[in-house]
């Protein structure tokens, strides 16, 4: 609570002034993951004033069925990027951090999740690290994004003649079914009767994706809680409903700030999924976006339907990095994910190919 001041000194001067890199995001990931990770803050200092801010965390977990002590950025599943908050030069505060990453032994990988593929840290970092420590690349994620750009009329009459006439039957199938209400809210109250539902529904989605074999958020309400009230504060609230006859069938959690507008958490009710709420809300959702003048970009997470992506105009790409401690254990644990597990995975494709 004590670095809030430096953290919002530090985001002015450096000009990062995303939502998602601010001392109200990383507190509201701070409640979701404890206690299951310790979270950590590093300030990188350079002439006894402060010019870095790295929010990290620490967890275990297997991997390949070893038992690993993972350190890396502090972050939730709803997280659209991680970075480094700095005034100085990247290169400077990476090669502090790594030097502060020799110099402990409380783990075994470290995982920098999340990076823009343009950042500068990440640049940084992939010049720094063979130097220094074992590392790939272990991945990437795509989020899709509209830019705003022209009238509602122009953007929707250049969508494919048979997604206008979906939603003009799902519009129609909706009034013809009672009273549809679409609404913004950009204030909630946590005691509201429409946020509890949104709680109650996280936490039964929670509960589904457990009994599927998906990882659940970690303490999700206390997550939500905690960001709608700061979100409120800033002013980077915009929770989207729809309702037919009362009853809420597809809701759209976003932060919007600077031009920009990040769609964290949505859901439609599968019972009455026939009349796609979802999409409803979703292109009622665009629309306002174009006739507000107030937005320029406008984002998804990753798990979005493929038929949904008709609106996209790009993808923004954050990278996964994997480093390794200097070991003969985590050198182990390198080769495991570097060469053993693609070559296995290699051996099954060609294994099933030959069996079809």
């Amino acid at each position: 609570m004590s670095l809030a001041p430096l953290w919002a000194q530090l985001a002015g001067k450096s000009g990062q002034l995303s939502p998602f890199l601010s001392f109200d995001w990383f507190w509201c990931c701070w409640h979701g993951v404890w206690p299951q990770c310790r979270p950590e803050i590093l300030v990188i200092e350079e002439a006894g004033s402060p010019v870095a801010i790295i929010p990290l965390m620490h967890w275990r977990a297997w991997c390949r069925g070893l038992p690993v002590r993972y350190i890396g950025f502090l972050d939730c599943p709803s997280s659209p990027l991680v970075d480094v908050l700095t005034v100085a030069e990247h290169d400077r505060v990476i090669e502090t951090l790594l030097d502060h990453l020799v110099g402990r032994s409380d783990w075994d990988t470290a995982c920098l999740q999340k990076l823009p593929v343009n950042s500068p840290t990440l640049k940084a970092l992939e010049s720094l690290l063979p130097e220094r420590f074992p590392w790939h690349r272990a991945g990437h994620v795509l989020y899709p994004y509209l830019a705003i750009d022209g009238d509602w009329e122009r953007f929707y009459g250049a969508a494919d003649l048979s997604l206008q006439e979906t939603h003009r039957r799902v519009q129609a199938q909706l009034k013809r079914a009672g009273g549809v209400h679409i609404e913004e809210h950009r204030t909630v109250d946590l005691q509201s009767a429409l946020f509890l539902e949104m709680l109650d529904i996280i936490s039964r989605r929670g509960k589904t994706d457990r009994d599927l074999g998906i990882a659940p958020m970690r303490r999700t309400r206390e997550f939500f809680c905690e960001l709608t009230r700061r979100a409120c504060k800033n002013g980077w609230l915009s929770l989207w409903s729809l309702r037919l006859d009362g009853h809420v069938l597809a809701i759209e959690y976003q932060l919007r700030a600077n031009g920009k507008i990040q769609t964290l958490w949505a859901w439609d009710d599968a019972v009455n999924r026939d009349f796609l709420p979802g999409r409803a809300l979703h292109l009622a959702i665009l629309q306002s976006l174009f006739e507000g003048g107030r937005v320029y970009e406008y984002s998804v997470g990753p798990a979005v339907r493929g038929d949904c992506l008709w609106w996209a105009t790009g993808h923004h790409e954050t990278v996964h990095l994997q480093i390794y401690r200097t070991g003969i254990y985590s050198g182990m644990l390198h080769r495991l994910e570097t060469a053993v597990a693609p070559w296995a995975q290699k051996w099954h494709e060609r294994a099933r190919a030959s069996l079809t």
